[in-house]
């Protein structure tokens, strides 16, 4: 915006006030760009906040529910753009919240439940999975965690293992079914970690 809009209404300005005429180009631009602001703004926003909506990006079909997002919200901004105009087009707002909808929807991860042990097969203790939580989670999910100021949503994984088997669940679908923790795999989780926590998870996620 600051180097389209502002500096050709900078050139504009300056050119008026020497007396000459404009050039149009730097309007055309200008109006392009703040098309380009009305529409995607909250495309924009979604993206922003999109860390918090980790059914979206880690979907295997990820471009696509971006693209639904966007055009639900052009069809909602479009719907303030005409009834600016005094046109009230309720269709508009409407479409886009089916899209929202049928988007999360869609990625809404199947609800994970616990499974009886395998005959035969050795349980994973939470004594086994600790002291992966403890190198990968419990830098944030801690009472004293080293990279936040204090652990996410309150869910404490270091301090006793009873703390890890009441979040079972939330470890499980955020570490294994979405895979969206340590948030960016800042610290580099392996997939035969996730699938030790998962063993765990399914085999009644034993204390």
């Amino acid at each position: 915006m600051f180097s389209v809009i502002i500096l050709g209404q900078r050139k504009m300005v300056a050119s008026m006030l020497k007396g000459e005429t404009p050039n149009a180009i730097y309007g055309k631009r200008g109006k392009q760009r703040s098309v380009h602001n009305t529409y995607f703004t909250l495309p924009v926003v979604f993206a922003m906040l999109s860390n918090h909506c980790a059914m979206t990006y880690t979907h295997k079909f990820n471009w696509l529910i971006l693209v639904l997002i966007m055009l639900a919200g052009t069809l909602i901004r479009q719907f303030f753009v005409m009834r600016h105009r005094g046109q009230v087009l309720w269709y508009m707002p409407v479409a886009g919240l089916v899209l929202v909808l049928g988007a999360f929807a869609w990625t809404m991860p199947a609800p994970t439940v616990a499974v009886a042990q395998a005959a035969g097969a050795p349980a994973v203790k939470v004594a086994d999975i600790q002291p992966i939580i403890q190198q990968r989670c419990a830098t944030c999910h801690s009472s004293h965690p080293t990279m936040m100021g204090s652990a996410p949503a309150g869910v404490l994984l270091l301090d006793t293992p009873a703390e890890i088997k009441q979040n079972a669940q939330r470890v499980h679908q955020q570490a294994v079914t979405l895979k969206a923790m340590p948030l960016g795999n800042v610290t580099q989780m392996t997939d035969a970690e996730r699938q030790k926590v998962a063993a765990w998870f399914n085999g009644g996620a034993v204390e």
